[in-house]
This record gives C-alpha cells, structure tokens and sequence, in this order.
C-alpha cells in the first residue's frame, strides 16, 4: 500500500467515531455540516475563473474551496489564486484521482463537494448539498447530473447531453459514484483508502467500493451544473473506448458492476449488440449489395430503441441535430464494443497462458492486484 493510501485510511479511522454523532445531530434538523469543496486542475486556464466564479455564486466561500493544481504548465495556478483560493501545487501530473485525494486529505470539513475544472455548478447547490447530508445520515455519498443545456459544436452537445439522460433516467438509489459534481462523508472517503489511481474512472470504483461495504449514495437529478468541455468526435470515440468501457469491462469481468449500473442498462447492452450488427452488415454489404438490408434493419431497431433519448434530442436541438446525433450514437457503442471486446480477448488470451506453479509463480506489478493484497494485509492486520 502506498504511503498517501495509509494516511487517508489512518485520518478517516480517527475521523469515522466522531460520524454518528454527527449524523445524529443531523437527524434532527439542525445544522447544515461543515462542507470545503476540491477542484482538480490541469491545464485548466481557459476554465478555472467559471468555475470558481460558480462555486463562488453557489455559496461557497473562499476559504472553502481547494485547487489542486496538478502539473500544469499554463496559468491554471495563477488565476486560481488570483480568486483568493488555497491551492495545492503538484509539480508533475499525478491524475486526478491522486489530485483528488491531495485535496481532501487537506480539507478538515465534514463533507468533501469534488467539482471538476471545466464545471459550473448552478446557484443554491451549497445548501442543497449541506441539507441532504443533514437530512440523511443513512446517505455517504451524493452525486449530480450535466444539465440539459451544454454550450459547443454538436458533438460536445450530445455528448454532454447524452451524461445528463443518463443520470437523468437512472435509479436515484446508485451503486456508483460520480467525481464530476459530486460530494461525500470525508470520514468514510478516508476510511476507504480514498479514490484508487489504478482504475479511469476512480469515482465508479470507488462507489462500488463503499455500496459493496453497505454504504448508500444518491443521485440527485436536481443538482446540477455545466460542463464546458468541447468535445471532438475523435476525442469522444478514444475516451470512450479506452477511459470508459475498458474499464467498465474489467468491472464487469471482476463481477463487481451489473446490470442497472448507469451505463450498464438492459438497453445500453442491446444498443451496443445492435451496433456490432449494423457493422456486421455493412461488411457483408461490400460483397454483396442486398445484404445492406440487414444493415438497414438493424439501424431500424438501433434508433427504435433508443427512441426516447433521440426525442429528448430532438427537443434540445432541433431535428438535424437529432440526425446527427443518431451517427454520433453508434460512434459511441461503437467505442464501447471496441472496449469491451479487447478486454474479453485479453481475459481470454491470459487464459490460455499455461500457469506456473504457485511456488514459482511470478509476483505482479498490476497495481490494482497490489491494492487488493494491501486491503487483505490491512483486514487481516
């Protein structure tokens, strides 16, 4: 275990006794719990003064909000001070789970809110925050949604738009956890370990982490913010496909993420089954033309099932943006099929490896199998 992952777990095991007393007071409807808010920054010059200026509209004050200036060689620092706020200088880029975890491990508030760079949370969202976790102390963790109003050329818009259905049509009662907007118990933060830089997309693992051990987290589809990310169609199809669905893959390959889990709905799965058809029937097309038919049916059943979430476009954009939108769609499954497909043939690449003895056996540098014999050495400790 690494040297940061032993302090959080040590200062939330000092902090987690002091919780139910907390949760307590809560309970009963007096005061809102102290809150400090963690923003990891890198290269985040052309964002930081709107999201500052947000959280600053939001209620938040000066004091309570942390950069986390994670190697940035532009002016992200400079302007963040310029604001008055505290900010913590890596200097060389760490990730933002590491970012993240410096952040809090700096804060001493009850609840950490993380707001990412190229975010702007709407007004009130302080008190939001402060009067769920007051109201409910069964509750560590509560995430948001992008709103359904995001700026940039079309493909930023659905892809934004597309996270805002997402979260929008999820259940309220998540098994996840969303860094992007989203706040947590920091004695419980700590008490796991914190967020794990092995993982793309830490926050997920992480929630899955805490629900696994009994915790709770919401999702509120009113608490909402901006995301001012442009996105190209480049950019989507390579996040996508390597900083989403190869993870989620190994998740799901682990048998610690299932079906309902945000993007992992009974219709996610279907769309990406349809897309590898539409594919499959554009190949057999260039042998023979009259074999686009299947293609073209399967297109059919693509956007048939996704009718709701393509009206939803159609409403925000207009229907040549919707149009649009339908191809910018299958680029998505696509990358996600490609993810997903790469980690089974690894899976089963590794299979066919033939095994060592244990005795001989070869000790892993993975850093995700490193954590987990940590964790065992930790509850066996």
């Amino acid at each position: 275990m690494t040297a940061p992952a032993r302090d959080l777990i040590a200062l939330g095991r000092g902090e987690a006794a002091g919780r139910t007393q907390t949760a307590s007071r809560g309970a009963s409807g007096g005061h809102l719990p102290t809150m400090q808010v963690v923003v990891p920054a890198h290269q985040a010059s052309g964002e930081i003064d709107y999201c500052l200026a947000a959280l600053l509209r939001a209620g938040f004050a000066r004091e309570e909000i942390v950069v986390v200036d994670d190697g940035s060689t532009d002016l992200t620092g400079i302007r963040a001070r310029d604001w008055g706020i505290r900010v913590i200088q890596h200097e060389r880029p760490q990730g933002p789970a590491r970012a993240r975890n410096a952040g809090v491990a700096a804060t001493r508030a009850e609840i950490v809110v993380f707001v990412d760079s190229d975010v702007q949370v709407h007004p009130g969202v302080r008190e939001r925050i402060g009067a769920f976790f007051r109201d409910h102390p069964g509750h560590v963790g509560l995430f948001g949604s992008y709103d359904d109003d995001p700026p940039g050329p079309a493909v930023s818009r659905y892809r934004n738009l597309l996270h805002h259905y997402v979260h929008q049509t999820s259940s309220p009662e998540a098994s996840t956890f969303w860094t992007g907007f989203g706040a947590v118990r920091r004695a419980e933060f700590l008490a796991v370990g914190g967020l794990d830089p092995a993982w793309a997309i830490e926050d997920v693992e992480l929630g899955l982490r805490l629900t696994a051990e009994g915790q709770r987290i919401r999702l509120d589809r009113d608490l909402l913010c901006k995301h001012l990310k442009r996105w190209s169609l480049r950019s989507m199809f390579m996040t996508d496909w390597k900083v989403r669905a190869v993870p989620w893959a190994r998740l799901l390959g682990e048998g610690r993420a299932g079906i309902g889990d945000l993007n992992l709905s009974t219709r996610h799965r279907a769309s990406g089954a349809l897309v590898v058809l539409i594919l499959q029937g554009l190949l057999m097309g260039l042998l023979n033309p009259l074999l686009l038919s299947f293609a073209a049916m399967f297109f059919l059943a693509f956007v048939a099932i996704n009718a709701e979430f393509l009206r939803f476009l159609l409403a925000r954009g207009g229907p040549v943006f919707a149009f649009r939108s339908v191809l910018y769609h299958i680029v998505h499954y696509a990358a996600a099929d490609l993810g997903y497909l790469q980690v089974r043939l690894g899976e089963a690449l590794l299979a066919k490896r033939p095994r060592l003895p244990a005795a001989e056996a070869p000790r892993t540098d993975d850093p995700r199998e490193a954590a987990a014999r940590d964790r065992r050495r930790l509850a066996s400790a």
